[in-house]
C-alpha cells in the first residue's frame, strides 16, 4: 500500500466518528465562531464559488452555503464523502455539490473559485507544497485561499519519539473526544506523520513561503485559534501542535 493509499485508509477507518461530531458541531457555539470568522475573509463579491478542500463529513461546506456561497466540496475519502451527503441530508440541503478527488491534482480549470478553504488537511498530504500549487491555480484573480491548520505531523513525531503515544491515549478528555481514536490507530496516525516531509517544516512560516513563491499577496494571520475559535486556554489544550488559520489572496 503506498503512503497516499494508507492515508485514506486511515482516515476512511475514521469517517463515522467525523460524521457524526460534525454534525453535532452545527449546533456548537464553534458553528457560529467559524462563520463570523470566515465571513470576515470571504471576497467582496455577489456571487462567491467556493472549493471546501478535503471537506470531511461537510461542516464547512455547511458553513459556507450558509453565507451566500455556492459550494463544492472534495475529498479523496469516498467513506468521508458518504458522511458528508448524509449530513447534507440530515440538514435538509441539496445545493452542494460532493465530488471524490486529490488535492494535490484538482480537476478544475484553472480560475475556477473565488474562495478555498481547508482545515487539517495540507498536514495529512504526502506533497503539500503541490496541493498549495493546485490551490492557486484554480483560484481566479482577487480570490482567497483560507488554511486552518498546524503541524500535527512534527508533533505526533515528537510524541513517539518521547515515548508519549500509550500515555496520551488514555487521557479521559481523549477518549470522550475520539471514541474511535485506538492507541492501534494513533499508532498508525504517528507512523504515517513520520513518512511526511512537512514534519520538518517549520509552520506556518513554510506555508507563507510557498504561498508567495505561487504568487499569493496580503496574507492574514491568526496564531492563536483555540483562544479566538473554540475559546479554550491554550495552554490547556490536549493538542500537541497549536493551530493557526492562514489566509492569502490572489491579486492576479
Amino acid at each position: 500500500m503506498d503512503i497516499q493509499e494508507r492515508i485514506n485508509h486511515y482516515w476512511s477507518r475514521r469517517a463515522d466518528e467525523f460524521g457524526d461530531a460534525r454534525y453535532s458541531d452545527m449546533k456548537s457555539k464553534k458553528r457560529e465562531n467559524w462563520t463570523k470568522l470566515i465571513s470576515e475573509h470571504l471576497p467582496e463579491k455577489e456571487k462567491i464559488h467556493a472549493l471546501d478542500l478535503g471537506t470531511g463529513a461537510g461542516f464547512f461546506s455547511f458553513i459556507l452555503r450558509d453565507l451566500g456561497c455556492c459550494v463544492t466540496g472534495i475529498d479523496y475519502s469516498d467513506a468521508m464523502l458518504r458522511n458528508a451527503r448524509k449530513n447534507c441530508k440530515r440538514l435538509g440541503f441539496d445545493e452542494i455539490q460532493f465530488l471524490q478527488m486529490d488535492a494535490q491534482n484538482l480537476q478544475f480549470e484553472d480560475g475556477t473559485f473565488d474562495f478555498i478553504f481547508t482545515r487539517n488537511v495540507t498536514w495529512t498530504l504526502p506533497d503539500p507544497a503541490k496541493a498549495y500549487q493546485e490551490m492557486c491555480r484554480v483560484l481566479a484573480p482577487g480570490g482567497k485561499l483560507m488554511n486552518a491548520d498546524a503541524n500535527y505531523s512534527a508533533g505526533f513525531k515528537k510524541m513517539d519519539a518521547e515515548g508519549l503515544t500509550e500515555k496520551y491515549s488514555t487521557l479521559p478528555d481523549m477518549r470522550y473526544q475520539y471514541p474511535a481514536r485506538s492507541l492501534e490507530m494513533l499508532r498508525e496516525r504517528n507512523d504515517i506523520a513520520k513518512t511526511l516531509y512537512i514534519a520538518d517544516e517549520k509552520r506556518p512560516v513554510w506555508d507563507l513561503d510557498i504561498l508567495s513563491e505561487c504568487g499569493m499577496d496580503r496574507f492574514w494571520i491568526d496564531l492563536d485559534v483555540n483562544s479566538n475559535i473554540f475559546k479554550m486556554d491554550s495552554n490547556k489544550s490536549l493538542s500537541v501542535s497549536p493551530e493557526f488559520v492562514l489566509v492569502a489572496e490572489k491579486l492576479k
